[in-house]
């Protein structure tokens, strides 16, 4: 079973990387496994006649088609070989070929048994089939996407083979075994039986399972995209919807039920398409990806003429219609409500859009009006932006993010009533808000918040564009702020309504929806066209003198920054600028609600600045906005230190470019704003993280203040940088923050583990700049003052604070990756480990070489760090610690590499080798050869699935 699957997922593979048409022995590879590919999760059922052969194996021998020599089993070989086929009801023969192939992979997993490898391999197997099925679905030709195959012969082989797995009910096979096989099902069934090891042994089965599932729902939304769905898939498919869909613990959608979902976002967009032969494989098929994705794509959507509809509605099934009708629009409750709601809204979309297409008496515009009343009522906005976009699988599938971008424009093109009224009731939901706190009343629970959110939606699913797909873009192409910029074509009129709703959005703003529209646009904005034209947007806007115009918003942050700090910050002394603040009810502070407002409105400024250039310098040069007054002498006053987060997130921005970081990086300098207070030995920003965000466990302030640093410090480290600033910075970072961290308690693992990442990330630039300074003034034989890259070298070469933090910091990340369980704020640990690691090994080499060409080196006397941790008796555990991160290289492959990478160096060194080998386990043979499966392993396993 495992060869045979294994053989099948690499000729696929091959098929989809050769350039030559596909050959008969493929053919039959891939024809031979159709029972299989049918039923997935199935195995090929118990035999007696195997099972009495294998009793007898221990006396007779035993011999089949796998086995080319008679061999004696010993008898607990035997009882393991019936407790596996016992466990999965799998063929006796198909168990010990599983348990042959486990004990002979025990080199490589030293930590497991045959018996739990076999487990292991069983799911492994079955994963790489289901792989298998999501790749013949990618090599369909269709409507949607290019097949992943370039010859025609091959295109056509899969499609016919796929047609006819589908002519034998694939689709509501998958269904079913998505049905059953549940991964809380299997960890039972394991539990039960004693299959499940240890944690890495948990980890990796979990994986497997999850991954089979996954694979199976994507072989079913690929196919969607592609191929119309029949009636029975459509109904198969919202049946599961409704009863069997689940949400993870983390409250995200599972990737099956958004695949399913997915899946019958473009059924239904097919299965109301009057079909057209000439556009398949053609026009309609997506070959850019900055091509316009919509349902106007396959069928023109907006009213057919009668003069020019050349086909007929036939091909449409009214029975279809009539009963994803009455599905949706009765009473019976999903096991997920909100999962119906987005299914009525999307049923509603296109029954508008095909309402002149479809057959007559089949469609009343109440229907639609009511489909779409109840979505909404269900809050189907708040579910998708909170549940359904948070999903990873919108960082990785472009066709779904595609689909879910065409139902949220074609909400606004074709359902601009809804649309409307969702505005009215926010509208009156913000008088009803701001009676309630004129009058001091609490607020009624009913209130209607849906065009907010809304608006957060678009927000949310835009802020990100993982993929480079641009689709922001649509909303801005028909503005008139790029009327200048157009390409000869006119905008549709999907574009011109995205561009209508985008400027009558923001027209007569109460400031309950303020916030939510600018980060509405905030979102929109995160490609360097897109951007540009937000930019251009509120630029234009001050003729109408809006609170949404630049000029508005600069004059109300040069008011404020008046108003709580009188004097400007380049003139006042730094010790009363970031003095001791007295008592918070003695300080007259910015409200609450307005420091909302200030923060959405910072936040859309650092989208646009990051994003386009032509933007940022427009914002820096601009005479009367003075953004470099206005928010740092903000920063200098006694304001919420959210709000001064957000002004440091929105200067990191800035920093991108070089002239403006020079000019930033001299501010900072001639204020001493990381310098220490008078008669005090931390600085003002220090205080304020002891005073208010330690007590809170929350640290926003300083992540964001270490994110306005390190871009910073990088570009000043290619001048001459001023190094009693840069040594103020440096001692804020290690003394101040770095060290500080094992003593303060951290609400979030992920923000404890993002701030070490940020700190080192300074460290190493500028452990890595004094190194190649201190080549160069070598050969010059030239003499300076002690700079801060040497005093941490010093540190670090001589065992001191920072070196034994660092040490600790791998110890606790080792022992929290160790667990093997998923956490929020893994990938900033494993970055940080490498960051340490890649430290301590530059450290190593660079002191080295400086060694070897400068004999009167103060290096001269010291420890490498890689020396002290092979060395140090009070380190031991430290080095097997980090070899073990080398089984960490199927989640964190970088991390292994960099294991190794220390691995490598250490055994280069004469000196280490006879350390090095105390330190290994005792069978340091078997740990060696592990170590170096591992690897092999990893670079020769095919591990990016379709």
């Amino acid at each position: 079973m495992f060869d045979t699957f294994n053989t099948l997922f690499d000729t696929l593979r091959s098929l989809l990387a050769s350039n030559e048409p596909i050959d008969n022995e493929k053919v039959q590879t891939i024809t031979s496994n159709k029972s299989n590919l049918l039923n997935i999760t199935s195995n090929s059922p118990q035999n007696p006649a195997q099972r009495n052969i294998l009793l007898r194996a221990d006396i007779d021998g035993i011999q089949f088609d796998s086995l080319t020599e008679r061999r004696k089993l010993p008898r607990l070989f035997i009882d393991e070989c019936f407790a596996i086929s016992d466990l999965f009801q799998l063929n006796e023969y198909d168990s010990l070929l599983l348990l042959i192939e486990g004990e002979s992979l025990q080199s490589n997993y030293p930590d497991c048994t045959r018996g739990l490898l076999a487990v292991q391999l069983y799911y492994e197997s079955k994963e790489r089939l289901a792989a298998c099925l999501a790749y013949l679905m990618a090599c369909l030709s269709g409507r949607t996407f290019q097949s992943l195959l370039k010859i025609s012969k091959s295109i056509e082989f899969c499609t016919n083979f796929t047609n006819e797995l589908i002519e034998q009910r694939l689709i509501e096979n998958i269904i079913e075994q998505l049905i059953s096989f549940q991964i809380r099902n299997e960890e039972q069934k394991l539990y039960s039986k004693a299959g499940l090891g240890n944690v890495k042994h948990r980890r990796r089965v979990q994986d497997s399972i999850k991954h089979i599932r996954s694979f199976q729902a994507k072989a079913i939304f690929l196919y969607s995209c592609q191929i119309r769905l029949t009636r029975s898939h459509l109904l198969s498919i919202i049946n599961y919807l409704a009863k069997y869909s689940t949400i993870q613990d983390d409250g995200i959608i599972d990737e099956s039920t958004l695949y399913l979902l997915g899946a019958f976002l473009y059924g239904i967009t097919l299965a109301l398409t009057i079909p057209n032969d000439t556009n398949i494989g053609s026009s309609s098929i997506i070959t850019s990806k900055h091509q316009q994705f919509s349902l106007q794509e396959d069928q023109p959507l907006s009213p057919l003429e009668d003069n020019t509809t050349t086909t007929t509605t036939s091909s449409i099934d009214p029975a279809l219609i009539t009963s994803i009708r009455d599905i949706l629009s009765n009473d019976e409750r999903w096991i997920v409500p909100e999962l119906k709601a987005v299914c009525q809204l999307a049923w509603a979309i296109i029954l508008r859009a095909r309402s002149h297409t479809l057959p007559d008496g089949h469609i009343y515009s109440e229907d639609i009006e009511a489909l779409a009343d109840t979505a909404v009522e269900a809050h189907v906005f708040a579910f998708l932006s909170e549940t359904v976009t948070k999903s990873s699988l919108f960082q990785q599938e472009e066709f779904l993010i595609r689909r879910f971008h065409m139902l949220f424009v074609d909400f606004i093109y074709y359902l601009p009533f809804k649309l409307k009224e969702l505005r009215v009731q926010a509208e009156d939901t913000a008088r009803m808000i701001e009676d309630c706190e004129r009058a001091r009343k609490p607020l009624p629970d009913n209130l209607q918040r849906d065009y907010e959110y809304f608006l957060e939606l678009l927000s949310t699913f835009y802020a990100n564009d993982h993929m480079g797909l641009h689709l922001s873009e649509e909303f801005w192409i028909a503005a008139d702020a790029l009327a200048g910029h157009r390409l000869m074509q006119s905008p549709t009129q999907q574009q011109v309504a995205l561009a209508n709703f985008v400027e009558s959005a923001g027209g007569t703003l109460s400031a309950y929806l303020y916030c939510h529209y600018i980060h509405m646009l905030a979102g929109i904005s995160s490609t360097q066209s897109s951007a540009h034209a937000c930019f251009e947007l509120l630029r234009f806007a001050k003729d109408t003198g809006g609170p949404t115009c630049w000029n508005r918003i600069f004059q109300a942050f040069l008011l404020y920054r008046n108003t709580y700090r009188p004097d400007t910050l380049l003139n006042q002394q730094q010790q009363t600028s970031f003095g001791a603040s007295p008592s918070p009810s003695a300080i007259k502070t910015i409200a609450p609600k307005e420091v909302t407002a200030l923060i959405a409105v910072l936040n859309l400024i650092e989208v646009i600045a990051s994003q386009d250039e032509v933007s940022r310098i427009g914002f820096f040069e601009h005479p009367q906005w003075q953004i470099t007054g206005a928010f740092f002498g903000l920063l200098s006053c006694r304001i919420s230190l959210d709000l001064k987060a957000a002004l440091f997130n929105t200067l990191s921005a800035f920093t991108k470019t070089s002239e403006i970081a020079m000019h930033f990086w001299k501010i900072i300098g001639d204020v001493d704003l990381f310098a220490p207070m008078e008669n005090s030995d931390m600085p003002a920003i220090a205080y304020e993280i002891e005073e208010f965000e330690v007590p809170s466990q929350k640290y926003t302030f300083l992540k964001s203040c270490l994110k306005f640093l390190q871009p910073i410090i990088s570009q000043q480290l290619k001048t001459n940088i001023d190094m009693r600033t840069l040594g103020y910075c440096v001692v804020f970072l290690v003394n101040h923050v770095l060290l500080k961290i094992p003593t303060r308690t951290f609400k979030s693992i992920q923000e404890k583990w993002q701030i070490i990442e940020f700190v080192l990330i300074i460290l190493n630039d500028i452990v890595i700049n004094y190194f190649s300074n201190q080549i160069i003034e070598n050969d010059h034989n030239e003499a300076k003052l002690v700079s801060p890259g040497e005093l941490l070298v010093n540190d670090l070469l001589r065992g001191g604070v920072l070196n034994n933090l660092l040490t600790t910091l791998i110890s606790d990340g080792c022992e929290k990756l160790f667990e093997y369980v998923p956490f929020i704020g893994e990938q900033e640990l494993s970055r940080s480990l490498i960051l340490i690691m890649e430290l301590l090994e530059s450290v190593t080499l660079s002191s080295q070489q400086i060694l070897q060409t400068d004999k009167l080196s103060s290096f001269t006397f010291c420890q490498t760090p890689i020396e002290r941790i092979v060395t140090d008796t009070n380190t031991k555990d430290l080095f097997p610690n980090i070899m073990k991160l080398v089984d960490m290289i199927d989640y964190f492959p970088k991390l292994a590499h960099q294991a190794l990478s220390i691995f490598a160096k250490t055994l280069s060194e004469d000196k280490l080798q006879k350390p090095f080998l105390r330190l290994l386990p005792k069978d340091h043979v078997r740990f060696v050869f592990h170590t170096k499966n591992k690897v092999i392993r990893f670079f020769f396993r095919k591990k990016k699935l379709y």
